[in-house]
């Protein structure tokens, strides 16, 4: 089996963003994936640069902070003090010229800092909850010739039907209370018959800009100790799994 280990949210803060690179470098993570408007992404890709790490994706959000253009061009993505809706399962009537616009201007602004991005995904897999903003993702993952991360099975077919690359298997199971190496290594085993899987994780250092951003806290922690383990590296090596990226599918 050939498995991507994803860390998401690289750039929403400092402490999550050094934990994921640390998690890169002496982990088993491969790859993560950038939220533009984060607190930290400017200083985390010159981060990444300086370590000579390039494995970095866009981590898409409609559900966290402020929009990359101005929020009376996005006026049907954001409340009355210029924000993102904080859940995409609000009945929301979304413009979707305006998401593509914005969604398109967090990817040019990647661009800007840093090369190619790897693949895109999206920040709480807004784009698995409605099919018009799944296909507006997939739509740019064809401009920008990139891969993308496929949330749920029943979306593989609007994949292949616009051509759009991406893994056999997803799973989002290492969370919360799954945040364990035994329940890690039993995931991986689960999906051996994948020929490639994408695993999301969100290992982190603590910080105080976290508690003010997110809900999802002290497991972060839990998470980027288990992933840079002697245990869980020796399993990957044992069961004969290759760790690759989005560059290798």
């Amino acid at each position: 089996m050939k498995l991507i280990v994803n860390g998401d949210d690289f750039g929403v803060t400092k402490g999550v963003t050094l934990g994921i690179l640390d998690c890169m470098e002496n982990g088993i993570v491969t790859e993560t994936t950038a939220m533009v408007n984060g607190l930290y992404f400017e200083e985390g890709i010159k981060e990444a640069e300086n370590r000579g790490i390039d494995k970095i994706g866009i981590h898409l959000t409609l559900t966290w902070g402020k929009p990359i253009l101005p929020a009376r061009e996005v006026s049907t993505l954001v409340d009355n003090i210029g924000n993102f809706h904080r859940s995409i399962t609000e009945k929301i009537e979304y413009n979707y010229e305006e998401v593509r616009n914005e969604l398109r201007a967090q990817i040019i602004k990647f661009k800007e800092f840093f090369k190619e991005p790897t693949h895109i995904d999206g920040h709480h897999h807004f784009y698995a909850f409605d099919e018009g903003l799944l296909e507006i993702v997939l739509d740019l993952s064809k401009e920008f010739n990139i891969p993308a991360r496929c949330p749920e099975d029943k979306m593989r077919r609007s994949y292949n039907i616009k051509g759009v690359k991406t893994t056999e298997g997803f799973t989002a199971e290492f969370y919360k209370n799954n945040a364990t190496l035994s329940k890690l290594m039993n995931i991986i085993s689960q999906y051996k018959h994948c020929e490639t899987l994408e695993l999301m994780c969100h290992p982190a250092y603590i910080d105080e800009d976290l508690f003010k951003v997110s809900t999802y806290v002290d497991y972060r922690k839990k998470e980027y100790e288990i992933l840079v383990s002697d245990t869980i590296k020796n399993f990957i090596n044992q069961a004969n799994i290759q760790l690759i990226s989005f560059n290798d599918i």
